[in-house]
């Protein structure tokens, strides 16, 4: 991937404000929004986007989110509507698509490994913190390519940013969002860390708990230990796995990955005493699936394939499948839309490369745009995947500028100003 940075106007612009914007996405660092805090954003966002912006509202959940299928359950269904509200900022533009862009204001909790995960350090080039990655870097990084714009009066197409609330436990921002319509929207741009590259669909997930029944009995005796069970499921979920991922192999879209398909084993619970035979245990996993799977394709290769294929009879029938965290669908979008060549083609000016579009292999909220408004959807942001949810979470300041660098390039109205006006 390259990463070539011409000197232009906007770099000596950046050049100029980087402490401040860095003081901003270290200020909503700061803000621990591990669902449901996320409203705790709502006055630093507003005031990070109120000189740009046309109108910024909060949008009420949507009245019909807990009765859709798309919605993943939880206990913040309950709360109030405006409690789980998103925030909307649109700013008006000269032509072009309406672009829509999204991104997550919520983020993973941090545990002890990470102390201050929410106390934002600057180290050389990097911002350090929870959501520097993913992806409270990607609003300020938006907000600053707006800034350019409105400084320079440049013409723009108009932009739409939805702040959206719950993607880490599913998605469910996303979902009411998409209730409540994109009638006017011409394309999405889902902001996460991506490193830059432009994807244009992704994995699906399915989140599920096995919970195993043994008979116990002491460690001389003749029980069944669910122990025993979980280890001939995890076999079982690796073997499948390895099927699957042979078979992505084929699949253009995902065939760079070395792991295309995951079977992930997250957590295994069981057992209370050394010397005897445990008569339960649970084990909850997450399977990423590609877009030729739909999630009740998953549901059966996890009945049929693992439970089903356990080596010891009494595990096949002591086993039960609890369907208890997200279930987000895959999709694959179209490699040559507009918005996606548009955006790739502005990110390779900017030196970003890839040898192929591609879509990524894990999932976020762009499947809602996708799936329940039918609008073209990319994938795109600063921030490196792999840190993201770890206790060594950051983000590259230069990769950062880069990207803003990419946003203000997409954005511009071409047909009255030149890439030479930037």
């Amino acid at each position: 991937m390259g990463t070539a940075k011409p000197d232009t106007r906007l770099t000596r612009w950046l050049s100029e404000r980087r402490s401040g914007f860095v003081d901003e996405i270290a200020g909503l660092i700061d803000i621990p929004t591990v669902s449901p805090q996320e409203q705790a954003a709502f006055p630093m966002l507003r005031a990070q986007f109120a000189g740009v912006a046309d109108t910024i509202v909060a949008q009420p959940r949507h009245h019909e989110l807990a009765r859709s299928v798309e919605a993943n359950a939880n206990a913040y269904l309950a709360r109030s509507v405006d409690d789980r509200a998103n925030l909307i900022v649109r700013c008006s533009g000269v032509s072009g698509p309406h672009t829509l862009f999204s991104a997550h204001i919520d983020v993973v909790p941090a545990g002890d490994s990470f102390p201050e995960a929410f106390r934002a350090r600057i180290d050389a080039d990097a911002v350090i913190g929870r959501g520097a990655a993913d992806t409270k870097g990607n609003v300020v990084m938006l907000a600053a390519a707006l800034s350019y714009l409105r400084e320079r009066g440049l013409p723009h197409r108009p932009v739409t940013l939805e702040l959206v609330n719950e993607e880490e436990i599913g998605g469910n921002g996303a979902v009411s969002a998409c209730l409540h319509g994109h009638d006017d929207v011409d394309e999405v741009v889902v902001m996460e860390p991506t490193s830059l590259e432009v994807f244009h669909g992704h994995r699906g997930a399915v989140e599920f708990t096995a919970y195993i029944s043994g008979k116990d009995s002491h460690m001389g005796g003749h029980g069944h230990s669910a122990i025993g069970g979980a280890v001939e499921l995890i076999a079982a979920a690796a073997q499948l796995e390895a099927e699957l991922i042979r078979e992505a192999k084929s699949d253009r879209n995902f065939h760079t990955y070395a792991k295309p398909v995951q079977i992930n084993v997250g957590r295994i619970a069981g057992g209370q005493w050394r010397g005897s035979i445990p008569a339960e245990c649970a084990v909850g996993l997450s399977f990423g699936f590609h877009p030729n799977y739909s999630i009740g394709d998953v549901r059966t290769l996890i009945e049929e394939r693992l439970v089903g294929a356990l080596p010891t009879p009494w595990f096949r029938t002591h086993t039960s499948i609890a369907y208890d965290g997200i279930h987000n669908d895959a999709y694959l979008g179209d490699p040559d839309s507009d918005v996606a060549c548009a955006l790739r083609a502005a990110a390779a000016r900017a030196g970003v490369t890839v040898p192929q579009p591609r879509a990524w292999n894990v999932s976020c909220d762009a499947r809602s745009y996708h799936l329940m408004n039918g609008i073209p959807t990319v994938i795109f942001g600063a921030g490196d995947l792999a840190v993201a949810h770890s206790d060594r979470e950051f983000l590259s300041i230069s990769e950062w500028e880069r990207g803003v660098g990419i946003l203000v390039d997409f954005l511009t109205d071409r047909s009255t100003c030149s890439r030479a006006d930037l």
